[in-house]
């Protein structure tokens, strides 16, 4: 049993040699496999002015510091830092048996743990350890196992993840086809419409002006005043659509955020707290693909000033207006719940007219159309990208007639919903597989891959083979036929 140690790094001579030196985050990315190139080397002479070794191939290797529980074996002679502790083997031990032991008791390592802020596995409990150890055949059998089982198990876990990263494609391809009027083409030819997309656009921007007209009467008559002359000639007009490119149907229209909005604020910057009985305000995190989580909120006290004005109603769309190039601009609908709720400074909350359905409008934010806008406007700052209020009402989307708009919205709900559920099993059999992982490793150490003839020896809690190879067989045919 050996450590490790860290030549002196203010001895650059010490340092990029050709022994390979096993760090932390080496055992990290070979953790359960065999090493065979590490991140940093030392030289002879860095060995030679420490107290680190260089150990042969075949050394079993165990993190014991800050990280505790990577186990590896080396593929070829190496030398580690002092956060490991080193098996030689001898010959009745394969290193691999005892990094699958290791593997196996990976929870059980933290119980020898020491230390609060870095949790550090000494040489006294290290030297207390203990094996069952059978005959190096059986040794070779659960290893031959565990790998078969390790490999079935790895490419299930690949066939998962491809199928997760099919739905994730599936989603866009959903959401594409819904801006681009593909998904209601069959719809569309069983139910004209009454009324095309531009005249429900009229209608919309006319809804705006009154809104607005009504907005600045309550504004006077607040003030005890008779609005002045002219007064309605200060209306801003909203942003049009620029030239688009992509084809619409000839019933759709394009539209801005800005032509069909009632208003677009920004959350509260206010200091939030957990105490749920304030009014919960959704924040960056709470948008998630394409709709809000509600498992982590906080609060804002009710009597906040910025209440009732930040308080959302049923169908206002969030906008995530600053994060990671990734996340920036992902956008959901507030459904009603919980309620009241309000909204933070990083989220934009747009309140749309009547005879726009926000769905449509968050569908081509979040569809390749839309991510595609995004990244062409927002400014990149320290680490983060940015749209803001003034760029999201220039935002052009598809308008289609109202009746098709509903029709859209049901259509990628309902194609999304059986997503959901089908990711959420993809999601539990990843999670299965890997409490399949330690479910392995614990029947191999319980010696139930190898089933026991009554003529095996049991001494000290270890188990050894009487017949070795030739019984290991005849016990591997016989677990395979149960299984």
């Amino acid at each position: 049993m050996e450590s490790g140690h860290t030549p002196s790094r203010r001895h650059a001579e010490y340092w990029h040699g050709s022994i390979p030196w096993i760090g932390i985050k080496d055992a990290r990315r070979h953790h359960g496999g065999v090493i065979q190139e590490t991140l940093q080397r030392v030289t002879q002479l860095g060995l030679d002015n420490s107290a680190a070794r260089l150990l042969p191939a075949g050394t079993v290797c165990l993190s014991r510091t800050a990280s505790v529980g990577y186990a590896l074996v080396m593929g070829r002679a190496m030398a580690t830092s002092q956060d490991f502790v080193n098996w030689v083997c001898s010959p009745a031990l394969l290193p691999k048996y005892l990094m699958y032991a290791l593997l196996a008791e990976k929870d059980s390592l933290y119980r020898f743990g020491k230390g609060t802020t870095h949790t550090t596995i000494y040489f006294p409990e290290v030297k207390a350890f203990h094996i069952c150890l059978p005959s190096i055949g059986v040794q070779c059998y659960i290893i031959a196992k565990i790998e078969e089982l390790f490999s079935d198990l790895d490419a299930g876990v690949a066939a998962l993840k491809r199928a997760k990263a099919n739905l994730k494609r599936y989603r866009a391809a959903v959401l594409k086809a819904a801006v681009e009027g593909k998904l209601t083409e069959q719809w569309r030819r069983k139910n004209p419409p009454t009324e095309s997309a531009s005249k429900l656009l009229v209608r919309i921007l006319a809804e705006r002006r009154r809104n607005w007209e009504e907005q600045q009467r309550a504004k006077y008559a607040e003030k005890g005043k008779e609005p002045p002359k002219g007064w309605q000639s200060r209306y801003r007009e909203p942003v049009t659509p620029n030239r688009q490119s992509m084809p619409l149907p000839s019933s759709w229209q394009w539209a801005t955020v800005d032509q069909a909005s009632l208003s677009v604020n920004y959350g509260s910057s206010a200091k939030t707290s957990i105490d749920p009985s304030g009014i919960p305000v959704l924040r960056m995190g709470n948008i998630r693909d394409g709709g809000l989580d509600l498992a982590d909120l906080k609060y804002l006290p009710e009597e906040h000033s910025e209440f009732p004005r930040l308080i959302l109603k049923t169908n206002d769309l969030l906008f995530n207006r600053t994060n990671s190039a990734e996340l920036v601009g992902k956008s959901a609908i507030y459904e009603g719940e919980p309620s009241p709720c309000s909204y933070a400074s990083y989220l934009v909350g747009v309140r749309l007219l009547e005879g726009c359905d926000p769905r449509m409008v968050c569908h081509a934010l979040n569809s390749a159309m839309g991510r595609k806008w995004i990244r062409s406007v927002a400014s990149q700052q320290v680490g983060q990208a940015n749209v803001n209020g003034t760029k999201l009402r220039s935002f052009a989307f598809p308008l289609p007639p109202e009746q098709e708009q509903r029709q859209i919205g049901a259509k990628v709900e309902e194609l999304l919903s059986i997503l959901e559920k089908t990711l959420g099993q993809v999601n539990g059999q990843l999670h299965r597989a890997s409490g399949l992982r330690q479910a392995i490793l614990r029947r191999a150490f319980e010696g139930r891959l190898v089933r026991q003839r009554p003529t095996a020896d049991f001494m000290d809690g270890s188990f050894k083979h009487v017949s070795g190879d030739n019984i290991a067989r005849q016990e591997a045919s016989s677990y395979e036929a149960e299984q």
